[in-house]
């Protein structure tokens, strides 16, 4: 087990695998598409653009370095966290007011947290691979990474 160490943005803990990107994500041009309305409700990137193009980020630890975009940021992570469509928690590199505002948001409306966290290191990337089992702890600032089943069998 891997023990980073970060600083809390958001408090609480979430456990899923890991979804790591090294591109920033535009979660309004990302998310604001037609297959992620109502009446399905997906959380998919929709950017194609992006290299998580169709992936569904619902339930996953999302890494990535941070988010682009405009004020609707915030709205498009409400909606999904407070829906239960969202990230099981986001581990960013440079975190801004409009990434955490509809998590907040979501929190104190609905009842509906998830953690994120700041981790500024380059190492991210190589330390969380992608699938990883990875527990984001805010209260305790901390992201453990299990070992990846090739370092278990070495």
């Amino acid at each position: 087990m891997t023990t980073l160490k970060c600083k809390t943005v958001i408090g609480g803990r979430a456990r899923g695998k890991a979804m790591v990107t090294r591109q920033p994500i535009n979660f309004t041009a990302a998310m604001c598409k037609v297959p992620n309305m109502l009446p399905s409700k997906r959380a998919e990137i929709r950017d194609s653009h992006h290299e998580l193009f169709r992936k569904n980020i619902a339930d996953r630890v999302l890494v990535f370095p941070s988010c682009i975009g405009s004020t609707h940021t915030g709205l498009v992570l409400l909606d999904l966290v407070s829906m239960g469509r969202g990230p099981a928690a986001l581990v960013v590199q440079r975190n801004d007011s409009l990434l955490i505002s509809g998590v907040v948001l979501s929190d104190v409306w609905f009842d509906r947290r998830i953690p994120v966290v700041e981790y500024e290191d380059d190492d991210l990337y190589e330390l969380v691979e992608d699938g990883a089992d990875v527990t984001v702890d805010g209260d305790a600032s901390e992201i453990r990474v299990a070992p990846s089943s090739r370092e278990a069998s070495s």
